[in-house]
């Protein structure tokens, strides 16, 4: 191939299917969406809510700015979250980017500056319950290291959210259970131009030492059915993981 002068089309084929079995032998399983920029307005987004709860939790997002979600496990309160912010930067280009951020509870003297690695490799251990839930919306998991990799998504560490204003994003917060009313003040007035910006949590597992410095039954009476914002709480009825659920929980409730 390297006498030739001109390449004809079976020469592309061949390179490109040399391409797939490299990225196959490194582990990427052929896939090419990690080797070129996915294009989020090419990728199919198919919303279906389950229930009333989450028809609602997706309607908040879409018309507020701000949005308090409460919800124990299996609920789909973050895939959903992750779901419709994504196809609102589809659809609206003011919306460039979805930022990722997660409470981090962890064991003393092993804080995300103890172990070893980029901010990435640091953070991404903790971040799973967004990168799983986003390789399951698009079915690869190359592509969400595509739209990471060109900032698209940002995976961003609440320790340094003071001092920044967040423009031109959806802003996603789990764990929010964790996070005491002076974070929340700090967070919540980094909203910016074209901003939103979705709390998570579950009540049922807060991590802090003393849970009752957790705002987030606090803050959701607060910003109930406000013009610019909207609290949403599931029950275990709207589980819409494995049935098995609601029974487990209820059962080490009662224990």
């Amino acid at each position: 191939m390297a006498r030739k002068k001109n390449l004809t089309k079976e020469d592309i084929e061949d390179v490109s299917i040399y391409e797939s079995l490299l990225h196959e032998k490194n582990g990427n399983n052929g896939n090419h969406f990690y080797t070129h920029n996915t294009k989020l307005k090419d990728i199919n987004l198919k919303i279906k809510c389950l229930n009333k709860k989450q028809k609602d939790l997706r309607r908040a997002i879409e018309e507020k700015e701000i949005v308090i979600t409460i919800g124990p496990a299996g609920t789909g309160k973050t895939y959903l979250s992750l779901l419709t912010a994504l196809n609102i930067m589809k659809s609206n280009p003011e919306y460039s980017k979805l930022v990722l951020i997660k409470s981090l509870q962890t064991i003393k003297g092993e804080e995300v500056g103890y172990l070893p690695g980029t901010l990435w490799e640091k953070l991404e251990p903790y971040m799973y319950s967004y990168t799983g839930n986003l390789d399951k919306i698009f079915g690869f998991p190359s592509t969400t290291k595509s739209l990471i990799n060109q900032g698209i998504i940002e995976i961003f560490p609440i320790t340094y959210i003071r001092g920044v204003t967040m423009d031109n994003c959806i802003i996603l917060i789990d764990e929010a259970q964790n996070i005491d009313y002076h974070t929340f003040k700090t967070i919540i007035t980094r909203i910016g131009k074209n901003c939103k910006i979705v709390f998570l949590g579950d009540t049922e597992q807060i991590d802090r030492k003393n849970k009752d410095e957790s705002c987030l039954h606090k803050v959701v009476k607060i910003f109930h059915n406000q013009e610019f914002a909207d609290s949403i709480t599931f029950t275990n009825e709207e589980s819409v993981r494995n049935p098995i659920i609601p029974k487990l929980l209820k059962l080490l409730k009662n224990d």
